[in-house]
């Protein structure tokens, strides 16, 4: 059986037809039944070495698809999703995701944090995973060579916390590598 390949404009099409902010299992359905032709990524990868690139595909009030490209061994900052859902899937290549739960020490917004690894997952291509805003805090990485993931954050990011191994915190303003144009 020959699976359908989409445009990745036949996706932001499909989560604009939502209506309003998408919610995440809605978003994580269209990942799902609409697997992407790689084909039409090409005007929104860009690759850097010993990290990973943010490149915007489309953005709305509601939300923004991001391509990141990820070099072999790149990985993220530990990191909260702000007051966002996310939803991503792998498209190509293999990504670690490293989880982590908060403990919030007292002291205000400032203070350090307790993080405690809470275990990680390795998924291939075609997988999914999805995230909730605050409480959700996790570390990405390339696993064994270069990956590509499509990034689906409902209401757009533009700062979110982030998070030493020794607990501390400040908050990270969002940007691009690449924006179409």
């Amino acid at each position: 059986m020959r699976t359908t390949l989409y445009a990745v404009d036949e996706l932001v099409a499909a989560l604009r037809a939502l209506g309003g902010v998408p919610q995440p299992v809605k978003v994580a359905a269209a990942l799902r039944e609409m697997p992407l032709d790689l084909r039409s990524l090409e005007p929104y990868r860009s690759w850097a070495p010993q990290r990973y690139t943010r490149n915007l595909i489309a953005r709305t009030d509601a939300f923004e698809v991001i391509a990141l490209c990820w070099a072999p061994g790149a990985r993220s900052q530990i990191h909260d999703h702000a007051d966002s859902d996310c939803a991503f899937v792998v498209l190509e290549g293999a990504i670690a995701c490293e989880n982590f739960r908060l403990a919030l020490a007292p002291g205000g917004p400032g203070a350090r944090r307790e993080l405690h690894r809470a275990g990680t997952r390795i998924l291939g291509p075609g997988d999914l995973d999805v995230r909730s805003g605050h409480l959700s805090v996790h570390r990405v990485a390339a696993s064994g060579g270069a990956a590509t993931t499509l990034h689906v954050y409902a209401k757009p990011i533009d700062a979110c916390l982030t998070y030493d191994e020794d607990g501390g915190v400040r908050e990270s303003r969002s940007r691009y590598d690449t924006i179409p144009g």
